[in-house]
């Protein structure tokens, strides 16, 4: 079961626009490649062949870019949305044309580069190495983290085929929506996403000033049933209006993510992603 992936691109990425003047925010270059041309390294790289752009803003300039890009293994087709829908409005707009249930679906401006969904146990490592150190740092995480490793760690190795991953969380996790969570030291300007021994998200709390969390890292398998009741021809955002009400209903599970948790949408977070992927090729 590998899933279809969308990638949303409907943000006009205000906060770095000024920089790249006629350049939507997914082709700005991070060490000389356009971002989305990392991102659909990441999927190529995880298995994923099929790739929706739910593309709005400059979505004429995305297109010329797909034109001119050389094949290769994925098949990519561009969703235009008609007008700003919202995270959750561009993905009912697309939900025609997506072929899988779940749906991997990835924000426009972050990346986890240690994240792997092809081969689960390659996760394990880096993400409870994190969780452990998190944990002695942060005490009061410190049950959450033990309950949540010791469930995936059962989860993961329950699954028989090592490319099982796809299969064993929606076997877990049935009907429901699943967010990848990373966890950073200084939450900073990201929210932070609370959850259950269970692996259930029980909050979100607003971005403010704390020492640190478990963070929403911008990726998501949402299954077909989810999508279908996404309201039809209106902006909605995934984020604060359709994760809360799955989460108030305990249909949104958390998965691992395995830190670092790189996002571009700033000045800053661009020059932090850039140093790491260029330290590192």
């Amino acid at each position: 079961m590998i899933p279809h992936a969308v990638i949303l691109l409907g943000g006009k990425g205000t906060r770095i626009a000024a920089r790249f003047p006629g350049r939507p925010k997914c082709l700005v270059p991070v060490g000389g490649k356009p971002f989305l041309e990392r991102q659909l390294d990441w999927l190529k790289a995880n298995g994923i062949a099929d790739v929706l752009l739910a593309a709005g803003h400059m979505a004429d300039v995305i297109e010329a870019h797909l034109a001119a890009r050389p094949p290769d293994a994925l098949r990519i087709t561009l969703s235009r949305e008609p007008e700003p829908l919202g995270t959750g409005g561009a993905l009912k707009f697309a939900e025609p044309e997506l072929a899988s249930d779940p749906v991997l679906v990835l924000n426009g401006d972050s990346l986890a580069p240690a994240l792997d969904v092809s081969t689960p146990w390659k996760n394990l490592p880096g993400f409870f190495h994190a969780m452990e150190n998190f944990s002695d740092i942060f005490p009061r995480y410190g049950k959450i983290s033990a309950d949540f490793s010791t469930l995936w760690k059962k989860v993961f190795h329950a699954v028989e085929n090592p490319d099982g991953f796809f299969h064993a969380v929606e076997k877990r996790f049935p009907q429901c929506g699943k967010l990848f969570v990373a966890p950073i030291e200084e939450a900073g300007r990201y929210g932070t996403v609370e959850f259950d021994a269970e692996s259930r998200v029980t909050a979100f709390r607003e971005k403010a000033d704390r020492a640190g969390g478990f963070v929403n890292a911008g990726i998501y398998l949402l299954p077909r049933g989810i999508l279908a009741d996404l309201p039809d021809g209106k902006p909605v955002s995934l984020e604060t209006e359709i994760f809360p009400a799955l989460a108030a209903e305990r249909r949104l599970a958390v998965l691992p993510c395995p830190p670092p948790l790189l996002d571009m949408g700033t000045p800053e977070g661009l020059a932090a992603m850039e140093t790491f992927l260029l330290n590192r090729e």
